[in-house]
């Protein structure tokens, strides 16, 4: 009798499952998105120092992309086309482009709370200084590979393993891009806590291998550790990140190196105010020593934290090895809900010696900068960027990117971004 009884509640139980199951399979939902961003710009100092020899650069630019997403109980698909260009790059009559994949990936459910994305992907961590899709460049960046996620309420967990080959070999792991221009193998941990209502804390745990130009068995593996830890409230916020750099570069170099962002954020009512700094360790050339103290960003994006001309994008060729101090105060004034104009002041000193032609220490001070840009909200898929910025450069700028840093160095854009959605549609097909 008990076994009828156990045996009844089984199949009972189960069909409950699978009835409930039912219904909520029975929910669909496809999502197709464009994104059509030309961008103008005009160069006159963008990266580099100008001279009187040189002429300014004027082009525009253009990323087109179609976003699609489909999800059902338990899975996720989602892939994003893009075509990116110069206007006039192929010609008028050109069967030539620039069609490709940015993002293609899925996400199948183990539990409510954990799952695998596995594909081609965008990562975005903290703050995006270490991991970014880097979104002003028009072609961005992804990763192929895997990640592991854990997300509930208070905690989030991304395990991710991303493993690079250019071809499907027999035998062997040979991996042979241009230099060392992309690695072999990255795997990071991202660990994010909510502490209390106001406090929350995040750990980033990386290590990106690139293998040796003369042997390709020999992999050379750096580690980055380290984290953030932010307090706020409605209108105050204080945040201390620190990371810390070992193991080896990607010619066999060891590296020991740090980096430091202490900022606080303070809102007006429709003024936002960010006073900060960046400090990348560098190298003392006065200073024997095996290994590097040159901090790397690793495949962060600089444009949002060392100012929109982009001279320190390429660490640490862009500062010799000698480290850079980036103090930074950034203003945003909301004027209405369509209009907002934001200022951003960069200070840039190097953190260490740098040896100029005739081995003596150039100024540690390298310019001050300024971006000034306009934000309009068309309407709620439409918005147009206006920035003009500039540069008062000194000559230890001017040893280190070239030009005369008597002349200062000026950059615009006008940008208008359309991202409209055509379709988003629940499709509930049960009977």
């Amino acid at each position: 009798m008990k076994k009828h009884l156990l045996l009844t509640s089984i199949v009972c139980s189960t069909l409950i499952f699978l009835k409930a199951n039912a219904q909520t399979d029975s929910t669909k939902q496809i999502k197709i998105d464009l994104e059509f961003r030309p961008r103008t710009e005009f160069r006159y100092g963008y990266e580099q120092l100008r001279n009187d020899t040189l002429s300014p650069a004027f082009f525009t630019t253009n990323r087109s992309r179609i976003n699609i997403t489909y999800k059902q109980q338990n899975f996720k698909f989602h892939t994003s086309f893009q075509d990116v260009r110069v206007f006039g790059q192929y010609g008028q009559k050109s069967t030539a482009g620039s069609l490709s994949v940015f993002e293609v990936y899925i996400d199948t459910y183990l539990s409510n709370n954990l799952y695998v994305r596995i594909g081609r992907q965008a990562v975005e961590l903290d703050n995006k200084r270490l991991f970014s899709k880097a979104n002003w460049d028009q072609h961005s960046r992804a990763h192929d590979g895997f990640n592991l996620v854990f997300k509930n309420n208070k905690l989030l967990s991304e395990i991710m393993l991303f493993f690079n080959q250019t071809s499907t070999p027999n035998f062997g792991t040979n991996y042979s891009p241009t230099g060392f221009s992309s690695y072999k193998f990255l795997g990071l941990h991202h660990f994010k806590a909510k502490l209390s209502e106001s406090l929350y804390v995040l750990t980033i745990n990386a290590y990106d291998g690139y293998q040796s130009l003369s042997n390709p068995e020999v992999l050379y593996v750096r580690g980055t550790s380290g984290g953030r830890l932010t307090w706020h409230n409605k209108k105050v916020s204080a945040t201390l990140s620190g990371y810390y750099q070992y193991g080896q570069l990607q010619y066999s170099k060891a590296i020991s190196a740090f980096y430091l962002q202490p900022e606080l954020r303070v809102n007006f009512n429709k003024l936002t105010t960010r006073l900060g700094m960046e400090y990348m360790s560098g190298d003392d050339v006065a200073k024997v020593s095996s290994s590097s103290n040159s901090f790397v960003p690793l495949y962060g994006v600089a444009h949002s934290f060392m100012g929109h001309m982009d001279y320190f994008t390429k660490f640490p060729k862009n500062v010799n090895n000698g480290g850079l101090i980036n103090p930074y105060l950034f203003l945003q004034y909301g004027i209405n809900k369509k209009v907002s104009i934001k200022v951003d002041a960069h200070v840039f000193i190097l953190q260490n010696t740098v040896l100029d032609n005739n081995a003596n220490p150039i100024d540690a001070y390298l310019g001050f900068e300024n971006d000034l840009s306009i934000q309009y909200k068309i309407n709620d898929f439409t918005t147009l960027d206006f920035e003009i910025a500039y540069m008062l450069p000194t000559s230890s700028m001017e040893f280190l990117k070239g030009g005369d840093s008597k002349l200062v160095p000026i950059w615009s854009y006008l940008m208008i971004t359309f991202r409209p959605t055509i379709i988003n549609q629940i499709i509930n097909t049960q009977k």
